[in-house]
């Protein structure tokens, strides 16, 4: 769902397999609402405005198995757009991810696998906008240090696929960690500061060719054509991020993605900071407001496709600042309404505009 990336949802792999001791392992949640689009397409050029109804489903699952814990997540989520001229943005996204970890001895190291898979496809077209496949595994070995310090590593391999250009398609392996750690709380937990920590490292070959710039060193002029190489790129990031809880849960973050590329106009380094906070302004009554700043620089030169993003349902690489209000109902169900821009910053050349108003209700138990 629309909120699935906010930071603590990174945490379900230290918190949530470690506290699989819950009263009830069962997580239910689900969606239904509509939104008015400006921009459906996700285009610069002649945007189309369209109403759009969504509706999803999350299942959540803690247990033990084996002698360790593990955590598991299936979630769907449809989009339709009512606009006859784009079918193809009518999609479905399906996605499962399980994650086991077995302790070592009496130790505070534990290890395991992480396995995630997502599909999205076209509902009224065999291909949907954006539509892909992505596959991976992961070992793990988590290192924690008590209930407030997590340190979780990862090697695995990932093999993705975009189903509206074949070019895109990769794979290759991955690395990563994260660090989750409270640097301070109150006796009663009701304050804290935690600090979480990724760094990622992945190792694409595309199934494309490389391509090189014809033109004259110093020429400043663009002239790209095929090579005999295949395309390899290194996709490096890392963040960090600061979230206070309290009266007001307030989160800081910076992302650093380097992508260096053997294909001419395909490197880049993206700054990301983002900032969000939420409070509850009445009794039952929450305001989330989250803003983002993307500054993204192109080493060889902005590409001449510029910003065909390989987005998912939710992803959004731009600057964008949303506000979403949630009104509890009962203990399962609440109202949601939520407004969101999107524009480009810190890029010549661009002019991506789109906004986006949201209202529906949501139901987890």
């Amino acid at each position: 769902m629309h909120r699935a990336a906010l930071p603590a949802m990174g945490i379900l792999g230290v918190a949530g397999v470690a506290g699989v001791a819950a009263a009830d392992p069962w997580t239910v949640r689900m969606e239904s609402g509509a939104e008015a689009d400006s921009n459906v397409t996700r285009v610069e050029d002649k945007p189309i405005s369209a109403a759009v109804g969504r509706l999803g489903g999350r299942i959540d699952y803690r247990d033990a198995l084996l002698g360790g814990t593990y955590a598991a997540e299936v979630s769907g989520l449809a989009r339709m757009v009512a606009s006859a001229q784009n079918k193809d943005e009518s999609v479905m996204l399906d996605a499962g991810e399980l994650r086991w970890l077995h302790p070592i001895g009496g130790s505070s190291l534990a290890a395991g696998v992480h396995l995630t898979a997502a599909d999205s496809f076209g509902v009224l077209v065999p291909t949907g906008a954006r539509t892909y496949r992505n596959l991976g595994g992961d070992a793990l070995v988590m290192l924690g240090h008590g209930e407030d310090h997590h340190l979780m590593l990862g090697v695995g391999w990932r093999d993705f696929v975009y189903k509206q250009v074949t070019g895109f398609d990769w794979r290759g392996p991955v690395a990563s960690a994260r660090l989750d750690s409270v640097l301070w709380h109150t006796p009663d937990r009701t304050r804290s500061l935690e600090l979480a920590a990724v760094l990622g490292f992945e190792a694409r070959s595309y199934n494309d060719v490389a391509r090189f710039n014809c033109a004259p060193d110093g020429s400043g002029n663009s002239c790209p054509m095929d090579s005999t190489l295949r395309r390899r790129d290194r996709y490096q990031r890392g963040g960090l991020e600061l979230t206070w809880t309290g009266a007001v849960v307030a989160t800081g973050g910076y992302q650093l993605t380097v992508v260096d590329s053997n294909s001419y106009g395909q490197s880049l380094i993206r700054q990301r900071i983002t900032a969000a906070a939420t409070m509850e302004v009445v009794t039952a009554l929450f305001v989330s407001a989250t803003a983002t700043l993307q500054i993204d620089q192109y080493p060889e030169g902005v590409p001449n496709l510029l910003h065909q993003e390989l987005t998912s349902l939710e992803d959004e690489n731009r600057s964008s600042l949303q506000v979403l209000i949630t009104r509890a109902l009962s203990t399962a169900w609440s109202l949601e309404v939520r407004g969101a821009i999107w524009r480009d910053f810190g890029t010549a050349g661009a002019s991506f505009r789109r906004e986006l108003a949201y209202a529906g209700v949501l139901y987890q138990h």
